[in-house]
């Protein structure tokens, strides 16, 4: 203890602390408080966030009640999530083919369709302007649209049943949360989407008009002899107009080309029941595609009075592509023909007015 004198004379009294003995600080009660309120508020956030996902995630098990059935439509889903579908009629089987896959793959759906139509830069923004307005010259949508006018009727009803279930589901449900993050309020679905994506598969394994490009450069660059050194096979004799757009950049003229990639394609086998253990033919399909997540393939299984598949089908299109039935399997391969050609076109010297909407 040490004793010292007050300024009214009075001895006063007080501890002398060690080093070791040091009163206990004050802060840490404060940064106490202000880490559990921070954890609170995390924990807090993350339920929210938890519970706003899941909530879109597909029912997979109950009741769902759709308008537009004709009967009750059952959907299983195995263990690795794959949905088999099996209904009374075909129509009820394509709606609800359609329900189910934009309960798993709307925002890829809704994405496929802006893409192959040229629309994503009204939700993606400048990045993609480009990309948008490659697509509307090359027009697949208005090919779609022709394609639509000479299907059969019966198809058209397929088509159309997908759409209501699509629809439907759009409908009832929660949207799932990257349309919010987006601020996306999807159109309703109709069979023009569903065939423009088939459209842009078809762009997508096409790519050939590259290769004539190609050929127009050689010409353009290289003597005629070198340059027919490169070509790719072609009949002896037969018409080439390659050179008749004289004076044209092909290089600035396609730098903002969408080019499928490279090593798009396909393989596939088979192997002869005589030389397998089961005696039945084995095959095998390869289809290189491009990898994505989610995948661009969807699982299913369809069954109908009638009408039994299974196998996969790109998101928002109806029925399977690849797969088999009960009797048989069947698979698709790139075998690249020539089904793409490439015109250069030049303003009218006369006519040097702009085009027209």
């Amino acid at each position: 203890m040490e004793t010292t004198k007050g300024a009214g004379g009075l001895e006063t009294a007080g501890k002398i602390h060690s080093d070791n003995q040091k009163p206990k600080k004050r802060w840490k009660k404060p940064v106490f408080w202000t880490m559990g309120i921070v954890f609170t508020l995390l924990l807090a956030a993350l339920i929210f966030v938890n519970a706003y996902t899941v909530r879109s995630l597909p029912e997979t098990e109950g009741e769902v009640s759709l308008k537009g059935l004709s009967s009750s439509v059952e959907v299983l889903r195995d263990e690795y999530g794959v949905p088999h579908i099996e209904a009374d009629t075909l129509h009820d089987l394509f709606m609800a083919q359609g329900y189910v896959q934009a309960q798993d793959r709307l925002f890829q759906m809704e994405l496929a369709r802006r893409q192959a139509s040229g629309r994503l830069s009204e939700v993606v923004g400048e990045a993609t302007v480009e990309q948008d307005r490659y697509f509307r010259t090359l027009g697949l949508r208005r090919a779609a649209e022709k394609s639509l006018a000479v299907y059969p009727e019966e198809t058209i009803e397929l088509l159309e049943a997908f759409a209501d279930g699509v629809n439907a589901y759009m409908e009832s449900e929660p949207l799932p949360p990257e349309f919010a993050m987006m601020a996306i309020d999807p159109a309703p679905w109709t069979p023009l989407d569903s065939l423009t994506i088939g459209k842009y598969m078809a762009f997508d394994l096409g790519g050939h008009w590259e290769r004539q490009a190609f050929h127009y450069y050689l010409l353009e660059n290289f003597p005629e002899e070198e340059a027919y050194e490169l070509f790719s096979g072609y009949p002896e004799g037969a018409p080439t107009v390659l050179a008749d757009a004289e004076g044209l950049d092909m290089e600035k003229s396609f730098a903002d080309a969408v080019i499928p990639h490279e090593l798009n394609g396909s393989n596939n086998w088979v192997v002869s029941g005589s030389r397998t253990a089961s005696g039945a033919p084995v095959l095998a399909d390869d289809p290189h595609l491009g990898m994505a997540t989610p995948s661009i393939w969807y699982q299913m299984n369809l069954r109908a009075p009638d009408y039994e598949v299974s196998g996969v089908i790109f998101a928002g299109i109806p029925g399977i592509i690849l797969g088999h039935n009960p009797s048989i399997a069947w698979g698709v391969t790139n075998v690249g023909p020539d089904v793409q050609q490439l015109y250069m076109e030049k303003r009218n010297p006369d006519n040097p007015r702009p085009l027209k909407n």
